[in-house]
């Protein structure tokens, strides 16, 4: 009986083991479970909030695009030399411009596009006298439309301005950096020499160059000033396409303020050199019709003729 009785608590023993056992296994399964849903939950929330940090930056990125792309194009809203960009040079180009990696005159990218405008600010002025040379200081007109007295048209050190002669499209135009402003006798210094002397009533302003690009080795939107900074907008990004529609008339470009010559008219009495497509509406433009001429402009800021028709980007 003594024996009997010790192997059924031997018995009992050994069932109450399995049991543990099998209660561990299915705890063990389920624990396992668990751990999946929690590392699952933890890889949705993190995938999650990159997307939301992805489309957060790009709704960002498009209106810093947006707001660029309707002012493009605006020009000197004072003085004697107002007026749109248009009238002298295309605020908007398919290629990277600035100082640094400029792609070269006459290109076409459609990955890429820079905006040009002149922001509504009271460093708005012309030269009051001629340049005696390149590297000569600017003279600028401190008592032009807006100005304060005695501050220069607030012009200060490290503005990225634009001159330009208003003389129709194809005229003499650079960007440059202010290095140093004397306020008392109306002077802008530039950090480095132009590229020529200017005439006396050349437009100086302050002035806004952009470029969108598609970095498609690290996938992201960049945007570069035009002087030093390449900046990152957008992570992730496969592609960026942009197509370029014109006004279609002849017309579309405006005769110089003198009524003569000039790269976009030609003959007398001066007739527009550019070619009617057709219509009304704005017309896609190709890269060819962007790229092949009628040629403006100076080395080495040449472009096509056609740029000055642009009225529409997609």
């Amino acid at each position: 009986m003594i024996t009997t009785y010790g192997d059924r608590i031997r018995s009992s023993r050994g069932y109450a083991l399995l049991e543990i056992l099998i209660a561990a296994a299915i705890g063990s399964a389920l624990l396992g479970v668990l751990f999946q849903f929690a590392v699952s939950a933890q890889t949705v929330v993190g995938v999650q909030g990159d997307a939301a940090d992805v489309q957060q930056r790009l709704r960002v990125a498009l209106e810093n695009l947006r707001h660029d792309l309707t002012l493009a194009g605006a020009g000197v809203s004072r003085g004697p030399a107002r007026g749109p960009l248009v009238n002298v040079f295309p605020p908007i180009v398919p290629a990277r411009l600035g100082a640094i990696r400029a792609d070269p005159e006459l290109s076409f990218h459609d990955d890429r596009i820079t905006i040009a405008y002149v922001p509504d600010t009271r460093a708005q002025s012309v030269l009051s006298a001629a340049m005696a040379g390149s590297g000569s200081p600017l003279s600028i007109d401190g008592s032009a439309p807006g100005c304060a007295p005695a501050t220069a048209c607030s012009f200060a050190p490290g503005d990225d301005a634009l001159i330009f002669e208003p003389v129709g499209a194809g005229g003499a135009h650079e960007r440059f950096v202010v290095s140093e402003v004397d306020a008392a006798r109306g002077l802008l210094i530039p950090v480095q020499p132009l590229s020529r002397a200017y005439a006396r009533g050349s437009a100086v302003v302050v002035f806004v160059q952009r470029t969108y690009y598609l970095d498609r080795t690290g996938k992201r939107l960049m945007m570069y000033d035009g002087v030093r900074t390449d900046l990152p907008l957008v992570d992730h990004v496969v592609d960026l396409n942009f197509a370029y529609y014109g006004d279609p008339r002849a017309e579309a470009v405006p005769a110089p303020p003198s009524k003569g010559s000039s790269c976009a008219f030609a003959g007398s009495p001066p007739l527009s050199v550019l070619a009617t497509l057709g219509g009304t509406v704005p017309k896609r433009l190709s890269a060819s019709q962007l790229t092949d001429g009628p040629i403006c402009g100076l080395a080495a800021d040449r472009f096509d003729v056609d740029l000055l028709r642009i009225r529409r980007i997609v």
